[in-house]
Order: structure tokens, then sequence, then C-alpha cells
């Protein structure tokens, strides 16, 4: 760009809208030095607000209106990021705008001085050594799927050691923060001074003085929630996530971002390697044919046996004759017992007592209760839709029941207690290792739940409940179900996910849901002409289901094999609703439908 001529600025002023995506021309004042990625102080509809620096060109200036300031001197973006994040605004069908401010610190970045970093300790051999030394060499590497079990601070720290090493950074995504920051203490303790510490809860001062520092200066390891995947980290060479699939990457407000496929979308464009961590993948990784490596030979969690709830009495407790006596044989020994519940409260779900199938409502897939009539759409539930049975019985319990019909017997107390015996959910295990007996209370409530991932879903979650086993001999998971042979149980028994997966995989293909298809799920608080609208943006290309009532709420699902058109003709219609005032949510690959 030539010195002498004047140059002109394309800003994206920081507002949430459609509108403004392809940004206005301002001029750049002679005094004034801005790059790409910039953030400025622009004049807008009688307003000054922040805006991003999107482009820089030469040319006339005549009539246009000049930049107020530079807010910051350092960008949060350049142009291959800036390329990332214009395909994710089209992806996840958001204003350029909210994508560009999630690139962004809360307060405006600080420019910290380099600081000389320790040496990285020798930490053995890495558990994916081709992917960390091409990394290291700047050579880009296929993304690799580390399959194994917990704790994954050690292969985490022998996988980034080689990176940081070579003077490049490296991220590391949590899906809690209470994973995160487990996490991060841990891998401070084996590479001292270069862990960088970053969480969705913390303040806003926190976040950008660590943003500031792992964006200026490379060798460092961040570690974080999911918020971390946005960050124009220095030198980023590698990008670590534990536990892909759990619902923690995913935002549920729209735009309905998932940590796994921004680095996915960024790392093709940005050219840094990507490893993925976790007992059971997803059906995206597997999908997309990215290699699995196995960590410990042939099972991927502890030893799982399998309680058939067949053989007890339909009027039983919740936890059936074997698995009290194994409950109260680790009780006797001094040992600890973990039990696990897939819900709170005292309101179980219903399954049929003859045929064992989780009662749903055969118009909306609504799962149903004791009730006659569903509680989401009102519709008459009848008698069992596959044998026609009329009877049904609570499907396993909360928390709550459970500790009260534990506790008459046995210490209970709640996870983290002194108590022998811990009751809990999916949100307690983080807390939960090196238990003699792990118990799920019945696994048929998450595998038969009515949503097309329930599944795989509950292979995850009862993967993790086997992990918390510790090592030695007797140690096990006890898994009750009224459905052994159900290929989920199968997998669990079995130590391995990949086949299940695989044949889920090809079972979504005749669906065409994903990850074969496409979903996209469009929520209005009133619909107008909203349904006609819909259809004429999804003609030809797409599938559209709805409208339906939920929650309050109007709602429709859009399927396809390729949506890119359906996303493009969607930010002019979501653009227009939110100007009349509805309240729009989008989700795109929703998790559940």
């Amino acid at each position: 760009m030539s010195d002498s001529e004047p140059t002109i600025a394309q800003v994206v002023p920081a507002v949430p809208t459609f509108a403004v995506d392809d940004g206005f021309s301002y001029a750049i004042p002679e005094d004034m030095s801005v790059s790409v990625g910039s953030i400025v102080r622009v004049p807008l509809g009688g307003r000054r607000v922040r805006g991003y620096v999107t482009g820089l060109r030469i040319g006339g200036t005549s009539g246009l209106k000049p930049l107020i300031r530079v807010s910051s001197k350092t960008p949060v973006f350049d142009e291959r990021f800036l390329e990332s994040l214009r395909g994710l605004a089209v992806h996840y069908v958001a204003p350029l705008a909210v994508v560009l401010g999630k690139a962004a610190p809360p307060n405006l970045p600080g420019s910290p001085r380099s600081k000389q970093l320790p040496k990285v300790p020798h930490l053995g051999a890495s558990p994916l050594p081709e992917l960390s030394s091409r990394v290291a060499d700047h050579t880009h590497a296929r993304a690799r799927f580390l399959l194994g079990r917990k704790p994954w601070d050690e292969p985490a720290a022998g996988l980034a050691a080689p990176v940081l090493s070579a003077g490049r950074s490296v991220a590391l995504v949590m899906p809690t923060v209470a994973e995160t920051n487990e996490m991060a203490g841990r891998l401070a303790g084996l590479i001292p001074g270069r862990v960088l510490h970053a969480y969705s809860a913390q303040d806003a001062r926190s976040v950008t003085a660590t943003w500031s520092r792992a964006t200026k200066h490379g060798g460092h390891l961040l570690v974080g929630t999911r918020e971390i995947a946005f960050w124009p980290i220095a030198d980023l060479g590698l990008a670590i996530i534990v536990g892909e699939g759990r619902k923690g990457m995913k935002d549920k407000s729209s735009p309905t971002f998932h940590a796994r496929e921004v680095l996915r979308r960024r790392a093709a464009v940005e050219r840094f390697g990507l490893a993925l961590f976790g007992s059971a993948p997803s059906t995206e990784t597997v999908a997309a044919g990215i290699p699995v490596v196995r960590r410990h030979g042939t099972r991927s969690w502890p030893l799982v046996e399998v309680v058939d709830r067949n053989e007890e009495p339909p009027a039983g407790g919740f936890l059936g004759t074997p698995t009290m006596a194994a409950i109260r044989a680790v009780h006797e020994r001094g040992g600890r017992t973990f039990v696990f519940t897939h819900r709170r409260g005292y309101a179980p779900a219903f399954r049929c007592a003859i045929c064992r199938l989780v009662r749903v409502c055969q118009t909306c897939d609504a799962r149903a209760d004791r009730s006659p009539e569903c509680s989401r759409c009102g519709a008459d539930l009848g008698p069992c839709r596959q044998c026609g049975g009329a009877g049904f019985e609570p499907l396993g319990a909360g928390v709550e029941r459970i500790a009260e019909a534990l506790g008459r017997v046995l210490p209970v107390g709640e996870v983290g207690s002194g108590a022998p015996v811990w009751v809990g959910t999916e949100r307690d295990l983080p807390g939960v290792s090196g238990t003699d007996l792990s118990v799920v209370v019945d696994a048929d409530g998450l595998i038969h739940a009515p949503n097309y991932r329930a599944g795989e879903d509950a292979l995850r979650t009862l993967a993790r409940v086997a992990e918390t086993v510790g090592s030695g001999a007797g140690r096990r998971c006890m898994i009750q179900t009224g459905l052994p042979n159900d290929p989920v149980i199968g997998a669990l028994r079995h130590g391995d996910p990949l086949k299940y997966l695989q044949e889920t995989v090809a079972e979504r293909a005749l669906t065409r849901l994903p990850p074969v298809g496409e979903v996209l799920v469009i929520e209005l608080d009133r619909a107008g002409s909203a349904d006609a609208d819909i259809r004429t943006v999804a003609v030809e290309s797409a599938e559209v289901f709805g409208p339906a009532e939920r929650r309050g709420r109007v709602r429709w699902l859009v399927q396809g094999s390729d949506l890119g058109r359906v996303r493009i003709g969607l930010r002019r219609l979501v653009q227009s609703w939110r100007d009349s005032g509805i309240r729009v949510r989008v989700d795109v690959d929703p998790l559940e439908l």
C-alpha cells in the first residue's frame, strides 16, 4: 500500500445484525495506523460504536467519514483467521459481527511484555508421535483421535511438549469449568511456567489478561473451556479437545457454536494440528474418517458387569439383588461405591412392564410419564406402541429418591462427601475417581430416550461412569438394564465403542440425519408468516417439518443432504424476524431434536 495515497478501511460495526455483514468504508486519517483485525471506533447512525477492520484498500476518501480512533493496537484476527470466521458465520447462520466478537476478549486487549519461558521438561514419548513431530516442524498433519480413559494430563503433556519446545502454542479445550481447573493444575505441575488458564466463569479482566498473553506470545499451553476455540492464539501449532462429543462443547443459545467444529474448520484453513481425546468418539468424528489410535490396548474403559433386570420381579426396587449384594460387600471392606442415575429429583420416566420399551408420545416423541396424556402436545398416549401393554413401571429414579431408599440401609452422601456411598448424575462425574464399585441404576432411560443421538450419548456417558472405577482386582462397574442384548450394552461389555458407532453412522445415512445429513432447528416465539417463508427458502434442497408447539415456542426442523443454500436464505429471514420483534433461535447441527 502506497504511503502517498489515501487509504480506506472496511469496518464491520460490532452490532449483532446481518445488515452490517459487508461492513462500511471509512477514511483512515494520515496519523493513524490500522491493520486487518484492529478494533476501532467509528461513527454509525449518529452513534460511536466499536468496529472490526476486515479490509484495507487504496482509494479516494471523498464523502467517507473518518475512523475516530484505534481502540487497541493488538489485532484480534489476521486475514487467514478472518477467512475461518466468515465461514463459521455462514455455517451457524450468525451475523459476522457476533463471530468476530468471539475472537476478541471482553475488554480491550493489552500488550504484555515478552518474558523468558522455562525450558520444557522431558516428559517421555508422545502418544501421537507423528502428529507432535510434524506440528513442531510446521508441517501440516492429519487429525487423530486418541481412544482411552482418563486421566488425560500426561498424554496431553506428552503430545504438547515437542510443540512447545519448538516455540509454538497449544490450546487444550475441556467440556466443563471443573475439568478445566483440574487439568490446568495438573499440567502446570508437569510443564511449569508454560500453562495459561481461562474458563467461562472467570471475570473479564482475568480473561482479557490471559487472552492478551496467549495471542501475543507463542510457546504457551492454553487450557480453557469452549470459548478459547475462537481465540487467535500466537503461532498455534496444535489444538487438543478432550471429550469432543460431550454437550458442554456446544453453545445452547444461538449461534450454537460447537468447539469441535470451530477448531476443525480453523485447522483446515489455518493449517494447525488437531487431536481429539476420549473414551468414545462422536459419530461426526467417525464419519469424518479421523484415524483412531488406542491408548490402552483393547479396552477403552474398565470391566463392566451387566445386571439383567428381567431376572428380577417387575415390582422390584431400584437396585437389583446382585447389585445390592455388591454394594454391601464393598461397604463391609471399607470401600467406596458411586451410584449413577441420569436425572435429579423424584420424577422418573416410565417403560412398558411387559416389553420394557420406554414410553413416549406417538405424536411428538416426547418422553411420557404415567399420565394418559402427553405433557408436551396433549395427545392421548394410549397403550405401549410395541406390544400393546397397558401397564407401565418407573424407569430408574432421581438422585434424591435413590439416596432416600439407599440411606435406610447404608450411609449415603453427595459426591465429595465422606460417606461410603455416593449418589450422583452426569454433572458429578468429574469429581468421581478411584471407586471400588460404580453402579448405573438403569441404563435404558439413557439408551432409549426419544432422541436420535440417544444411543451414542448413552455410550459416552456410561463409559465415563465406568472410568470412575479404580484399578485393581474386584473393582468394576455394574450396569442394570432390561435389554441386555442392546448394541450399546454390547459395546460397553466389550469395552470398544467403534463397531457400534460405525454401524450408527451407516444407519444415519439411510435417514439423512447428522453426521451424514444436515439438520437445522428454527424456533420463534410467534409464527406469523414464517412457515411459508421457511418453505420458500428450503424449496428443492431440503425437507421442512413443522410448525410444532414446544415449550411456548413454534418450531421447525429443516433436513437435507446439504443445507448451504438454506443457510444463506435464512440470514435474510432471521434478520427480518428480529427486526419485527420476534425472538429467534437457530440451532445448527442440533444435539437433540
